[in-house]
């Protein structure tokens, strides 16, 4: 029997194909319009860009009238541009380069990632990206078909926050899931909430939508329910909470939270939440006995407590590390409870409790001992000197005045601290040496915590006194910035400063950065040092451009800066601040710095450098980075460490000056600057200029020296027999 005759229709839906298969397969880039005309009638009604991947920056030149329509932006506005501007400075990063990477070897590929309309909307957009070669095979132009998911994502994301709790979180109590909006400026207004929530809390859903979410949290739980909401918003993911929260009628439930982030509005400031409550206040009353909760506070008592600290000290000694113990007192206790009446002596010591809770790691334990006596297993800790912040952070929430109504207390406690098993293995001997060194901290005053070790209680008392002089050392504006220049072998003239900064101790004089940097760093002040440093230096940096004399400026980057999501902000709001040009400011990274930033915050880095700042790689060979690591990092120039220059002067082994070489040579193969730090001898300055190295720096052309000097140092003036030298190694200012 013959075939049947293909209908015109058949015949177009086989040809439509045909064109398609073939646009996906590779299309001969010299029949000119055709590729155009190809795709209007295979993606017809489609969003679609076409893009020029041989041109540079890979602009371009196609978009359809779909585009325009999902983003809003006009022909005229997108031709031209890489399509990665409808991004801009987003963190769908990892995605973004897989991608790229599919289309370079020649194969089709999807990613989704969130991008914004023409006016500042966030929308999730599924890109699938389909290469187009050219006659001789090469890749030369990449179409990507572009769909709105975003609600798809979103009931995606409440799928999986209700999934995951699901697999975590057992029993049968009533629950309930909500969406909420976290804002920047510490809102959290409920968007929605499921029937469920008047089985929990009594409430229809319609009676809480619009309002705040921590204003369902009892009042004792508040302060930590807007912190943890507010970490969330800023470091994203999902987390598991027990809290208190109120219901219709004023009674307190103990509930479980599991809250996911579900998408991000950058620019709006916005981030949406999905989460998922669960009523556990039968498990919670279930789970201690009788004599183990405080009837006023709900903490543990020492029955309790004893057991927690008895697994810490097991734990430490299996797995190496320490547990502590924390005795606390309030101040005084006895007479300030005999003035007050019952129930506002009561509220004291439940607000003392509620601070305590606020101040402690999720990990550690507070129990009560005894009234007005608490005490806190720390397990798990590094070393004793982990201790010393977290009791520090005690005692300051304590310290805060206690205000009921017309009356104001001014709280004070005071702290015994015993380790294990350095003090002790057995729960009872801890006590009693934690008990000791509490009577001690009493009995020198209060308002103070000593350890039962007194080698440790000296050195503790040493470090917090540095950091108090740290503090009032910022208020009082006693660091000061000197600059060590940085010189152009070829030709002698200056390529930029370096910012390092001292300290003008108003009884030591002045001093260098290892003198006070460690400590400055253990009380945690390292954000606000670089805050200082990127804010001085810029302006020194404007200040020198308007005199004439412009010059960059390099300063210190630490890890820890790189994992703040506002890095690149912060730097780019410096310099606009100062009018200052990027280009005039260069960030140094610590080797160390660099192989943790490929893992933390070389986004951050990349958006910094894109908008023009030039960063460097400070310390090249001192620590572990790999060739692999060094080739992904965003980089202009790499800085190799004084150790290596300081072996190559006269007399150096050929070992030394080929390894040196080789280093060169690595710097120049990834097309960087490359600057040899450490120059002290004329020795060495010919040895590096003799393996084309592009610029020096190093005691040979001057110390750091003060911003006024800067100038005659620039001259060739000088500037060394100025400045006191001291001949110590000049560490990081950050």
């Amino acid at each position: 029997m013959d075939e049947p005759h293909p209908t015109t229709e058949a015949i177009a839906e086989r040809r439509l194909k045909a064109a398609r298969e073939r646009v996906l397969s590779g299309f001969p880039d010299d029949v000119g319009d055709e590729l155009m005309s190809v795709l209007a009638g295979v993606l017809s009604g489609e969003s679609y860009s076409v893009s020029d991947l041989r041109r540079i920056g890979q602009p371009i030149v196609h978009v359809s009238d779909g585009f325009l329509a999902l983003t809003g932006f006009g022909r005229e506005e997108s031709l031209g541009r890489d399509i990665g501007f409808l991004m801009r400075d987003d963190t769908d990063q990892d995605e973004v380069r897989a991608v790229r990477d599919a289309v370079r070897d020649g194969r089709a590929a999807t990613g989704l990632v969130r991008c914004y309309r023409r006016d500042g909307s966030l929308f999730w957009n599924e890109q699938r990206h389909y290469p187009v070669k050219d006659v001789r095979g090469r890749v030369a132009h990449v179409v990507v078909v572009q769909r709105d998911v975003s609600e798809l994502v979103h009931a995606r994301s409440a799928h999986d926050a209700a999934r995951q709790l699901a697999s975590s979180l057992g029993g049968d109590g009533a629950f309930f899931s909500y969406g909420a909006l976290l804002d920047a400026a510490g809102g959290t207004r409920i968007a929605w909430a499921h029937d469920g929530v008047s089985a929990v809390l009594g409430h229809a859903p319609s009676e809480i939508q619009g309002r705040e979410l921590v204003d369902l949290v009892a009042p004792e739980d508040r302060e930590a329910a807007r912190s943890r909401l507010k970490l969330l918003r800023v470091e994203r993911g999902s987390r598991r909470e027990r809290y208190r929260m109120l219901t219709a009628d004023g009674r307190v439930r103990w509930v479980e939270d599991f809250t996911a982030v579900s998408w991000v509005a950058e620019e709006a400031g916005l981030v949406a939440v999905h989460g998922v409550v669960r009523d556990m206040t039968g498990e919670r009353l279930r789970s201690h006995g009788v004599g183990e909760v405080d009837a006023l506070t709900g903490l543990p008592t020492a029955r309790v407590l004893d057991d927690r600290l008895d697994q810490a000290v097991r734990h430490a000694r299996r797995h190496g590390g320490v547990a502590g113990l924390v005795i606390l007192e309030l101040d005084h206790f006895d007479f300030v409870h005999r003035t007050m009446d019952a129930r506002r002596g009561e509220r004291l010591v439940q607000e003392a409790a509620r601070r305590m809770q606020r101040a402690l790691r999720r990990s550690d334990t507070l129990a009560v001992v005894r009234s007005g006596v608490f005490a806190v297993v720390l397990p798990d800790l590094a070393d004793a000197d982990a201790a010393v912040p977290v009791v520090d952070k005690l005692l300051a929430w304590v310290s805060r005045p206690f205000e009921d109504g017309t009356l104001r207390v001014e709280l004070s406690a005071s702290a015994g601290v015993a380790i294990a098993p350095a003090d002790g293995r057995r729960v009872e001997a801890l006590r009693e040496r934690a008990e000791r060194a509490l009577e001690r901290a009493r009995t020198d005053g209060g308002s103070r915590f000593a350890f039962a070790d007194t080698a440790l209680d000296e050195a503790a008392s040493s470090r917090l006194a540095l950091e108090r002089e740290l503090r009032r050392a910022f208020a009082d504006d006693e660091f000061v910035l000197h600059y060590q220049p940085r010189i152009h072998l070829a030709d002698g003239h200056a390529a930029a400063v370096e910012a390092l900064v001292r300290w003008r101790h108003p009884e030591r004089g002045l001093l260098l950065p290892h003198e006070f940097l460690p400590g400055l760093f253990r009380a945690r002040l390292g954000d606000t040092l670089f805050e200082w440093v990127l804010e001085r230096a810029v302006a020194q940096a404007a200040r020198w451009r308007e005199d004439g004399a412009s010059r960059r400026v390099s300063i210190n980057v630490g890890p820890e800066l790189l994992e703040r999501r506002d890095f690149a902000q912060l730097v780019r709001s410096a310099l606009e601040r100062h009018q200052l040009h990027p280009g005039l400011l260069e960030l140094e990274l610590h080797e160390e710095t660099g192989a943790q930033a490929l893992e933390r915050g070389v986004d951050q880095l990349a958006a910094v450098r894109r908008h023009g700042v030039t960063v460097s790689l400070d310390d090249f060979g001192s620590a572990s980075l790999d060739l692999m690591q060094l080739r992904e990092l965003p980089l202009d120039a790499l800085k190799i460490d004084k150790s290596f220059v300081a072996r190559v002067g006269a007399g150096a082994s050929s070992s030394d000056v080929e390894l040196l070489r080789a280093m060169v040579g690595i710097g120049h193969g990834l097309g960087l600057t490359v600057v040899a730090e450490g120059i002290e001898t004329t020795a060495q300055h010919a040895r590096v200029a003799a393996m084309s190295v592009d610029e020096g720096q190093g005691f040979l052309f001057s110390h750091a020296v003060p911003p006024d000097l800067v100038p005659n140092v620039m001259r060739g003036g000088a500037a060394r027999e100025t400045v006191p030298v001291r001949r110590q190694p000049l560490q990081r200012s950050a």
